[in-house]
Protein backbone atom coordinates (compact mmCIF):
# COMPACT_ATOMS: atom_id res chain seq x y z
CA UNK A 1 0.00 0.00 0.00
CA UNK A 2 1.26 3.47 -0.84
CA UNK A 3 2.05 5.81 2.03
CA UNK A 4 1.75 9.57 2.43
CA UNK A 5 5.06 11.24 1.61
CA UNK A 6 4.66 13.65 4.52
CA UNK A 7 3.34 11.59 7.44
CA UNK A 8 3.75 7.98 6.16
CA UNK A 9 0.13 7.08 6.87
CA UNK A 10 -1.47 4.67 4.37
CA UNK A 11 -3.05 6.30 1.32
CA UNK A 12 -6.61 5.13 0.91
CA UNK A 13 -8.24 4.60 -2.45
CA UNK A 14 -11.26 6.81 -1.87
CA UNK A 15 -11.24 10.23 -3.49
CA UNK A 16 -12.10 13.38 -1.49
CA UNK A 17 -15.34 15.12 -2.48
CA UNK A 18 -13.39 18.28 -3.39
CA UNK A 19 -11.41 16.31 -5.97
CA UNK A 20 -14.54 14.73 -7.41
CA UNK A 21 -16.04 18.17 -7.98
CA UNK A 22 -12.87 19.63 -9.51
CA UNK A 23 -13.09 20.82 -13.11
CA UNK A 24 -9.34 20.51 -13.62
CA UNK A 25 -7.65 17.16 -14.42
CA UNK A 26 -7.02 15.00 -11.38
CA UNK A 27 -3.47 14.23 -10.27
CA UNK A 28 -2.55 11.01 -8.49
CA UNK A 29 -2.33 11.80 -4.80
CA UNK A 30 1.00 11.46 -3.01
CA UNK A 31 -0.17 12.72 0.39
CA UNK A 32 -3.11 11.91 2.65
CA UNK A 33 -6.18 14.09 3.02
CA UNK A 34 -5.12 15.32 6.47
CA UNK A 35 -1.79 16.58 5.14
CA UNK A 36 -3.44 18.00 2.03
CA UNK A 37 -5.76 20.03 4.26
CA UNK A 38 -2.73 21.64 5.89
CA UNK A 39 -1.94 23.56 2.70
CA UNK A 40 -4.03 26.64 1.91
CA UNK A 41 -5.09 26.70 -1.75
CA UNK A 42 -5.00 30.31 -2.92
CA UNK A 43 -7.68 29.66 -5.52
CA UNK A 44 -10.21 29.31 -2.70
CA UNK A 45 -10.32 33.05 -1.96
CA UNK A 46 -9.43 36.53 -3.24
CA UNK A 47 -5.79 37.24 -4.02
CA UNK A 48 -3.71 40.26 -4.98
CA UNK A 49 -3.93 40.59 -8.75
CA UNK A 50 -0.21 41.45 -8.99
CA UNK A 51 1.66 39.06 -6.68
CA UNK A 52 -0.98 36.41 -5.98
CA UNK A 53 -0.95 36.62 -2.17
CA UNK A 54 -4.01 35.81 -0.08
CA UNK A 55 -5.98 39.06 0.21
CA UNK A 56 -7.54 39.49 3.65
CA UNK A 57 -10.56 41.67 4.40
CA UNK A 58 -9.69 45.34 4.13
CA UNK A 59 -6.46 44.69 2.22
CA UNK A 60 -6.07 46.85 -0.93
CA UNK A 61 -5.74 45.31 -4.37
CA UNK A 62 -2.91 45.48 -5.37
CA UNK A 63 -1.53 44.82 -1.89
CA UNK A 64 0.75 47.25 -0.08
CA UNK A 65 3.88 45.32 -1.10
CA UNK A 66 2.94 45.61 -4.76
CA UNK A 67 1.99 49.26 -4.46
CA UNK A 68 5.50 49.92 -3.12
CA UNK A 69 7.01 48.01 -6.05
CA UNK A 70 4.91 49.98 -8.52
CA UNK A 71 6.19 53.25 -7.04
CA UNK A 72 9.85 52.23 -6.99
CA UNK A 73 10.19 50.28 -10.24
CA UNK A 74 9.10 50.66 -13.85
CA UNK A 75 9.02 46.89 -14.30
CA UNK A 76 5.55 45.58 -15.11
CA UNK A 77 5.37 42.17 -13.49
CA UNK A 78 2.66 39.83 -12.24
CA UNK A 79 2.93 36.58 -10.32
CA UNK A 80 0.53 33.70 -9.71
CA UNK A 81 0.91 31.29 -6.80
CA UNK A 82 -0.74 28.00 -5.87
CA UNK A 83 -0.58 28.00 -2.05
CA UNK A 84 -0.17 30.35 0.90
CA UNK A 85 3.14 30.24 2.73
CA UNK A 86 1.61 29.12 6.01
CA UNK A 87 3.38 27.10 8.77
CA UNK A 88 2.52 23.81 7.06
CA UNK A 89 4.11 24.98 3.79
CA UNK A 90 7.09 26.36 5.71
CA UNK A 91 7.65 22.93 7.26
CA UNK A 92 7.36 21.32 3.83
CA UNK A 93 10.00 23.69 2.43
CA UNK A 94 12.32 22.93 5.35
CA UNK A 95 12.10 19.22 4.69
CA UNK A 96 12.30 19.53 0.90
CA UNK A 97 14.94 22.25 0.49
CA UNK A 98 17.04 22.39 3.62
CA UNK A 99 16.85 18.75 4.71
CA UNK A 100 17.23 17.70 1.08
CA UNK A 101 14.36 15.20 0.79
CA UNK A 102 14.11 15.10 -3.00
CA UNK A 103 11.15 12.70 -2.91
CA UNK A 104 8.95 15.54 -1.69
CA UNK A 105 9.03 17.19 -5.13
CA UNK A 106 6.29 14.67 -5.97
CA UNK A 107 3.87 16.34 -3.56
CA UNK A 108 3.34 19.22 -6.01
CA UNK A 109 5.10 18.32 -9.28
CA UNK A 110 2.04 16.59 -10.73
CA UNK A 111 -0.21 19.55 -10.02
CA UNK A 112 2.34 21.99 -11.42
CA UNK A 113 2.73 19.85 -14.55
CA UNK A 114 -1.03 19.93 -15.14
CA UNK A 115 -1.02 23.70 -14.68
CA UNK A 116 1.91 24.46 -16.97
CA UNK A 117 2.05 21.75 -19.62
CA UNK A 118 -0.12 23.61 -22.14
CA UNK A 119 1.22 27.15 -21.73
CA UNK A 120 2.87 28.89 -24.68
CA UNK A 121 5.59 30.61 -22.64
CA UNK A 122 9.20 29.51 -22.23
CA UNK A 123 9.58 28.21 -18.67
CA UNK A 124 12.65 29.63 -16.93
CA UNK A 125 13.40 28.28 -13.42
CA UNK A 126 15.20 30.30 -10.76
CA UNK A 127 18.65 28.68 -10.40
CA UNK A 128 20.67 27.79 -7.32
CA UNK A 129 24.34 28.51 -6.75
CA UNK A 130 27.11 26.04 -7.53
CA UNK A 131 27.71 25.65 -3.80
CA UNK A 132 24.04 24.89 -3.11
CA UNK A 133 23.94 22.33 -5.90
CA UNK A 134 27.05 20.66 -4.55
CA UNK A 135 25.77 20.43 -0.97
CA UNK A 136 22.04 19.82 -1.56
CA UNK A 137 22.42 17.87 -4.79
CA UNK A 138 19.43 19.38 -6.58
CA UNK A 139 17.62 22.57 -7.50
CA UNK A 140 14.31 22.57 -5.63
CA UNK A 141 12.64 24.57 -8.42
CA UNK A 142 13.54 22.25 -11.30
CA UNK A 143 12.49 19.36 -9.06
CA UNK A 144 8.98 20.82 -9.04
CA UNK A 145 9.14 20.99 -12.85
CA UNK A 146 9.50 17.22 -13.18
CA UNK A 147 8.66 16.10 -16.75
CA UNK A 148 8.26 19.67 -18.02
CA UNK A 149 10.52 21.34 -20.57
CA UNK A 150 12.35 24.42 -19.37
CA UNK A 151 15.29 26.61 -20.39
CA UNK A 152 18.32 27.09 -18.13
CA UNK A 153 18.67 30.73 -19.10
CA UNK A 154 19.73 32.01 -15.68
CA UNK A 155 22.68 31.23 -13.47
CA UNK A 156 23.77 32.57 -10.08
CA UNK A 157 26.74 34.94 -10.24
CA UNK A 158 28.32 33.94 -6.94
CA UNK A 159 29.51 30.37 -6.50
CA UNK A 160 28.59 30.51 -2.82
CA UNK A 161 25.99 32.60 -0.99
CA UNK A 162 27.37 34.50 2.00
CA UNK A 163 23.96 34.25 3.69
CA UNK A 164 21.00 32.15 2.59
CA UNK A 165 17.89 34.05 1.49
CA UNK A 166 15.85 32.29 4.16
CA UNK A 167 18.13 33.74 6.86
CA UNK A 168 17.73 37.35 5.72
CA UNK A 169 15.16 39.78 7.07
CA UNK A 170 12.85 41.75 4.81
CA UNK A 171 15.13 44.79 4.55
CA UNK A 172 18.12 42.62 3.62
CA UNK A 173 16.08 40.79 0.98
CA UNK A 174 14.85 44.04 -0.55
CA UNK A 175 18.44 45.34 -0.77
CA UNK A 176 19.59 42.32 -2.77
CA UNK A 177 21.75 43.26 -5.75
CA UNK A 178 21.24 41.51 -9.08
CA UNK A 179 22.23 37.90 -8.21
CA UNK A 180 21.83 36.45 -11.70
CA UNK A 181 23.46 36.52 -15.09
CA UNK A 182 22.49 34.98 -18.40
CA UNK A 183 23.65 31.60 -19.60
CA UNK A 184 25.10 32.63 -22.94
CA UNK A 185 24.36 29.24 -24.49
CA UNK A 186 20.64 29.46 -23.67
CA UNK A 187 19.77 33.16 -23.93
CA UNK A 188 18.61 32.86 -27.57
CA UNK A 189 15.79 30.59 -26.41
CA UNK A 190 13.89 33.54 -24.93
CA UNK A 191 14.44 36.22 -27.57
CA UNK A 192 11.09 37.39 -28.94
CA UNK A 193 9.33 34.86 -26.69
CA UNK A 194 6.94 35.10 -23.76
CA UNK A 195 8.62 33.90 -20.55
CA UNK A 196 7.28 32.34 -17.37
CA UNK A 197 9.74 32.51 -14.45
CA UNK A 198 9.17 29.75 -11.89
CA UNK A 199 10.30 29.83 -8.26
CA UNK A 200 9.35 27.95 -5.12
CA UNK A 201 8.35 30.86 -2.86
CA UNK A 202 7.54 34.51 -3.53
CA UNK A 203 8.53 36.39 -0.36
CA UNK A 204 9.36 40.03 -1.09
CA UNK A 205 9.44 39.60 -4.87
CA UNK A 206 13.03 40.85 -5.13
CA UNK A 207 14.60 37.65 -6.49
CA UNK A 208 11.99 36.93 -9.14
CA UNK A 209 11.92 40.58 -10.25
CA UNK A 210 15.69 40.58 -10.72
CA UNK A 211 15.23 37.56 -12.95
CA UNK A 212 12.39 39.27 -14.85
CA UNK A 213 14.58 42.32 -15.50
CA UNK A 214 17.22 40.13 -17.15
CA UNK A 215 14.59 38.39 -19.26
CA UNK A 216 13.33 41.73 -20.60
CA UNK A 217 16.88 42.90 -21.29
CA UNK A 218 17.55 39.67 -23.20
CA UNK A 219 14.63 40.33 -25.56
CA UNK A 220 11.64 38.52 -24.02
CA UNK A 221 8.34 39.94 -25.29
CA UNK A 222 6.62 39.46 -21.92
CA UNK A 223 7.57 38.08 -18.51
CA UNK A 224 5.42 36.86 -15.64
CA UNK A 225 6.00 34.71 -12.59
CA UNK A 226 4.64 31.50 -11.15
CA UNK A 227 5.45 30.21 -7.67
CA UNK A 228 4.40 27.28 -5.55
CA UNK A 229 3.83 29.52 -2.55
CA UNK A 230 3.22 33.16 -1.69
Amino acid sequence: MRACLLCNSPLRNEMPLADLMRLTPLVKSTICENCSNGFVDLSSGPTCNVCGRNRLQGMPDPCQDCLRWMKSSELVFENAALYAYNPFMKDFMKRYKFNGDYRLRQVFSGQIRQRLKKINEVIVPIPVSIDTMATRGFNQVTGLLDNLEYADVLKVKAEKKAVRQSEKNRRERMALNQPFELNQFEKNSIQNKAVLIVDDVYTTGTTIRHAATLMHEAGATSVRGFTLAR
